[in-house]
């Protein structure tokens, strides 16, 4: 009976010891779950959180910075030397072609050629013209109808990488200077303010230089730049394809420098009159002494044999 007892109390203990083995079991199990779905919600909530920050950085990035210009950037330059019969028309004229196609002289000279020249007291003149890039073709139609072209050129220059890179350096350094100065602004010491100032003042400098390239080529891609030479001649080339057309073009132009070679040597004769002038005063009196001095001689020479005639007879 007692045996049995003892069983009975020892089963009642292991079913205890067991069962409260089991409650703790499903205790820490429940903990560790809350534990997970804790620890599960506050990484999801600091991931949403990190990207909410980044969009909002790249946000507030993109609004700052514009994406660079990658449209393509063209310089123009064009020469002409162009001949006229009428100087002063055509200069009229070209000042009208550029104030109608909205640009401007950048330069202008207008010289005459030596006295000592072929072309004596013909004038010519060299402008540097500015003209919009959309308005370029129409100048030019407009500029081949006013004179005679003897020589043209078109050069194009592409700076369309350089023009990125200037704007690729204004984005960072305008960057760095608002980064610069929220630095300056939570600065507590004098060394820190001074060294902050000092790296400013050269990210200024450099930001003026930038900018002040691409001012530069905004000019240079908005406004072509055209060279005109302009001479003034009597006679206008004409440009043929054709050998007789040549050949009339060179009889034409020896005819003409002939004509112009006469010009010039009447013009240097007639104007040297006072010169001729007075040299022919001049032979005009040598002459008169050299016939006076001969008049002379000969009569002395004519007195000699008289005299020794007189000698001879008197002798």
């Amino acid at each position: 009976m007692r045996k049995g007892k003892k069983i009975y109390v020892m089963g009642l203990l292991v079913l205890l010891i067991l069962g409260l083995c089991a409650c703790g079991q499903k205790e820490e199990t429940a903990r560790d779950v809350a534990t997970n779905e804790a620890g599960y919600t506050s990484a999801a909530s600091f991931e949403q959180e990190k990207g909410s920050v980044e969009a909002v950085a790249d946000t507030a990035e993109g609004a700052q910075v514009k994406a660079p210009n990658t449209s393509q950037k063209l310089i123009r330059y064009l020469d002409y030397t162009i001949e006229t019969k009428e100087f002063d028309t055509f200069v009229q004229e070209l000042g009208g072609l550029v104030s109608t196609a909205k640009g401007y002289v950048e330069q202008s000279e207008v010289s005459q050629n030596e006295p000592q020249s072929h072309a004596q007291g013909k004038r010519y003149a060299s402008y540097t013209l500015r003209i919009p890039a959309d308005g370029l073709e129409a100048f030019k139609q407009e500029l081949q109808e006013k004179g005679t072209i003897t020589r043209q050129s078109e050069r194009v220059e592409d700076v369309t990488l350089n023009y990125v890179d200037v704007e690729s350096h204004i984005t960072a350094l305008k960057t760095e200077q608002e980064s610069l100065l929220k630095m300056l602004e939570q600065a507590d010491t004098i060394e820190t303010i001074l060294a902050i100032q000092n790296q400013l003042t050269q990210v200024r400098y450099q930001l003026e230089s930038y900018e002040s390239q691409k001012r530069t080529y905004d000019n240079d891609i908005n406004y072509s730049a055209v060279y005109v030479y302009v001479q003034e001649v009597e006679r206008e080339s004409r440009n043929t394809d054709t050998y007789g057309g040549e050949l009339l073009e060179k009889l034409s132009g020896n005819f003409q420098g002939i004509l112009t070679g006469l010009r010039s040597f009447s013009l240097w004769f007639l104007g040297a009159m006072p010169y001729w002038i007075l040299l022919g005063l001049l032979l005009v009196i040598s002459w008169a002494v050299y016939r006076k001095v001969t008049k002379k001689k000969r009569k002395a020479h004519e007195k000699e044999p008289e005299e020794r005639t007189e000698e001879k007879q008197e002798e």
